[in-house]
């Protein structure tokens, strides 16, 4: 891998921590939405920092199941059961979020709850820590710099 895909690989590893960061604030301060929202991000820079490093293409999207189908595909990550879960949870609650699923009178964030964004950041840090294995397994260098 050459150095400038090494540095686009630790951004987005950077980008990740940040934004499960910003999740965990969020839910501190009350903000289950944004809280959601952050963690759906973290999960994509995550899968976004495996699939560089092992040559697959970053593209434009944020569906986390494709981003993962495209990680096990493209860049032989190994992708258990439990973490298709896990993006398909996050999936659905941004899908709330996006205001897919509105009610009258109801704001998006209004139908999410304080246990789904704790389980939305535990789903987060649960892709996390399997794409960062998946750095290590295939011996591509560490983006934590």
């Amino acid at each position: 891998m050459s150095e400038a895909d090494c540095e686009k690989v630790a951004a987005w590893e950077r980008q990740s921590a940040h934004d499960l960061e910003h999740a965990r604030a969020a839910l501190a301060a009350g903000h289950c939405g944004w809280a959601c929202r952050a963690a759906g991000e973290a999960a994509e820079g995550a899968i976004k920092a495996v699939l560089l490093a092992r040559g697959g293409k970053v593209l434009g999207t944020q569906n986390l199941l494709l981003l993962l189908g495209r990680a096990r595909d493209e860049a032989g990550a190994t992708v258990p059961d439990d973490l298709v879960e896990d993006a398909r949870d996050l999936m659905q609650l941004l899908g709330v979020l996006s205001g897919q699923c509105t009610y009258a009178g109801v704001a998006p964030y209004e139908l999410v709850s304080r246990v789904q964004a704790d389980g939305a950041i535990a789903a987060a840090e649960r892709i996390r820590a399997h794409m960062a294995g998946a750095l290590t397994r295939r011996g591509a260098p560490s983006p934590a710099r």
